[in-house]
């Protein structure tokens, strides 16, 4: 197993710091000074920032180095309210791995100092996902957009149905119909979406808290937006056991892991300094701008399952 992706942050200070702040995660700020210097540190000595540059796309390798703090800081909540723990061994054997320390910061774009971080990082977000996995259990209501209407692209439609859902969800069924779409309703255990279909698995549909709005792209490889209202989320407190035979790749409970930040975040609140962006809940990642977001959510009034 290797590294890979840089998810680390040194916090600063006792409280939000807004004159010098990067983002904002709750009550903690991460310091500007800090994300300049590791940007300057990068672009010295890690080649994929040095060929960032050369394309002029040194914004992409910022903002990187912003979503690796704020996901550090969501995850040290994580593994505290989860009990989440990491054998230092495991972390070592990571770091051997990836061709030791300093070949390893030169891989994956980050300063040596924070190597140890990242990789324990990256084992914490795998045990988070792994706390999930068969825990987890969501059922919503919506529609899939696969296409436009006169004067409105794909997108639009959705984000319009989002808007209507989110404003009466006791009418969801009606709403749905009534705007020509067929009604999707669906009840899905985190563990059977792993295996049925790792993109929803990973998506916003089981991060999102119970009563909001999403709209997103669940598939790569498929066009169309979902619209769900998540009617339950129930997280139970035992996990149910796992067959043998599906056991899941820890490189998607990696991400399993990731998108179990985003009920964090959205208590906590993420705010980016605008130089770097917006944050964009359905990625769990600061975007380019409003514009560039990867999804949309809103919060409706609570859903009775």
């Amino acid at each position: 197993m290797t590294l890979v992706t840089a998810l680390l942050l040194t916090a600063c200070g006792s409280g939000p710091d807004t004159a010098n702040a990067a983002a904002v995660v709750g009550d903690r700020t991460i310091a500007l000074d800090d994300v300049q210097t590791e940007i300057r540190w990068l672009l010295d000595n890690a080649p994929q920032a040095q060929e960032a540059q050369q394309q002029r796309k040194v914004d992409q390798i910022s903002r990187e180095i912003v979503r690796s703090r704020v996901v550090h800081e969501l995850l040290g909540v994580a593994e505290r309210r989860e009990g989440l723990r990491i054998d230092e061994a495991q972390v070592d054997a990571l770091i051997e791995g990836s061709g030791g320390l300093d070949a390893a910061a030169r891989s994956i774009a980050v300063e040596p100092s924070r190597v140890r971080t990242v990789a324990r990082d990256q084992l914490l977000l795998e045990e988070l996902g792994t706390a999930y996995q068969n825990r987890l259990t969501v059922r919503y209501v919506g529609a899939m957009i696969t296409g436009s209407d006169a004067g409105a692209t794909d997108s639009e439609v959705a984000q319009e149905l989002g808007r209507r859902i989110a404003a009466d969800p006791g009418d969801v069924e009606r709403i749905v119909r009534e705007s020509g779409h067929q009604l999707i309703e669906q009840r899905m255990t985190l563990s059977d979406a792993l295996t049925q279909d790792p993109e929803l698995a990973i998506s916003a549909v089981f991060g999102a808290e119970q009563g909001s709005v999403v709209v997103i792209q669940p598939s790569q490889q498929q066009v169309g937006w979902l619209v769900a209202l998540i009617e339950e989320r129930t997280v139970r407190q035992t996990a149910t056991e796992q067959p043998a035979e599906q056991q899941i790749d820890p490189r998607l409970l990696y991400w399993v892991g990731l998108r179990q930040l985003q009920p964090i975040a959205d208590e906590l609140g993420v705010e980016i300094n605008p130089r770097f962006g917006v944050w964009d809940s359905a990625a769990v990642a600061p975007a380019a701008s409003e514009d560039e977001v990867t999804g949309y959510q809103w919060e409706s009034r609570t859903v009775q399952p």
